[in-house]
């Protein structure tokens, strides 16, 4: 079976040849190359050459790649200003002007990492009118042409993973607001927030439409939840209908669904389940949170499926090469026998991981028996 075959087998429940293997190493790749110190027999090489070269399986990590949709905002002045280790949003509407910064160090930019956000649009309750026109006049585009391309790159190689955006709720706490801000929001304005977060809603639902028709099989739909931040009540009465909805929209479409899912997330595990995706990557468990892999297969014995598994310190010199030897042993030991186990990274090669353990996680992907 090819690294596409076979994932998509443990996704869905079917039968495969071997453990699958998927996981992101771009953060390290990316650090390593610029710096020139990735391994002597990999020098010079992209970060697929090397992984086709471990046997692992390539990964189009949405977040970083094209879409197969865009957001292009009308009837408004948008402008978007980048310079070094900033970029600036400005956008003037007929009830007023949002602007929002992010910047970007050398040592984000060394890796690829993503800026981060230190201004939002809505900074006080007279940015309601101005954010909801923005949202509202902010048209999906389908994209689905250009981003073909990366799914034929990766070919049998791994999967493309496109990446549609956090959930409505979670887009106003992390993009529009900021948490501490929506918050204040959620007890003082909550009927003009349910209004945005209904806006939001129907947008998404839009490129979910789109997704249904792209060319790949699986599809990323938000991620990144914290129970403290994300906690259980907002996550049962506005992300699970909202992914109840959208999976029934890709479902239909043919698609398998994903949530990344590398956050603090024991007390969101049970919710999980209803939300109808069918896997859960990046999966992170003890030492990094509280996640307890025998637990998680217990909690999900029909779905979604596990992808990760791997917590990224351990790949470090913080762990003793024994210590690392055995919680690996103790991962296989949890998920043996379990065939919706996608072997992945949660969420990914750090850039002072080991890599004669990335070497090590390879071959025995190689050699363990299902």
């Amino acid at each position: 079976m090819t690294h596409k075959q076979r994932a998509l087998a443990a996704i869905r429940g079917e039968q495969h040849d071997r453990l699958p293997f998927i996981g992101r190493m771009d953060l390290w790749h990316t650090y390593h190359a610029n710096q020139r110190t990735l391994p002597p027999p990999y020098e010079g090489l992209s970060l697929w050459e090397i992984q086709r070269r471990l046997d692992i399986g390539s990964l189009g990590f949405g977040a970083w790649t094209e879409s197969f949709f865009r957001l292009e905002p009308k009837n408004m002045v948008y402008e978007e200003v980048e310079d070094v280790g900033r970029r600036h949003v400005q956008c003037v509407t007929p009830y007023g002007e949002l602007t929002a910064t992010w910047r970007l160090t050398d040592e984000l930019h060394e890796t690829g990492a993503g800026a981060i956000q230190t201004e939002y649009f809505f900074k006080s309750p007279s940015d309601y009118p101005a954010l909801l026109y923005y949202i509202e006049n902010t048209e999906v585009v389908d994209n689905r042409e250009s981003y073909s391309q990366l799914p034929e790159q990766i070919g049998e190689e791994g999967l493309a993973l496109p990446f549609t955006g956090r959930v409505p709720i979670h887009m106003l706490m992390h993009e529009f607001m900021g948490y501490e801000v929506f918050y204040y929001e959620w007890a003082d304005n909550r009927d003009q927030v349910e209004r945005l977060h209904q806006a939001l809603w129907e947008q998404q639902m839009q490129i979910m439409q789109i997704g249904a028709q792209a060319p790949c099989e699986v599809i990323e739909v938000g991620g990144n939840y914290d129970e403290y931040l994300t906690p259980p009540p907002i996550f049962e009465s506005h992300i699970v209908p909202f992914y109840q909805q959208a999976c029934e929209i890709l479902h239909h479409g043919g698609k398998l669904v994903a949530i990344h899912g590398d956050g603090e997330m024991r007390k969101l595990l049970e919710l999980m389940p209803p939300t109808k995706v069918d896997v859960v990557e990046a999966i992170t468990p003890q030492p990094m949170t509280s996640i307890d892999m025998a637990r998680l297969r217990e909690l999900w014995p029909d779905g979604p499926a596990i992808w990760g598994g791997v917590a990224a310190i351990v790949l470090t010199g913080s762990f003793t090469d024994s210590e690392f030897r055995r919680f690996m042993d103790d991962l296989l030991t949890s998920m043996s026998g379990h065939q919706r186990f996608v072997l992945g990274l949660g969420d990914n090669v750090p850039t002072d991981g080991i890599f004669e353990r990335v070497e090590y996680v390879a071959q025995i992907a190689r050699e363990a028996i299902l």
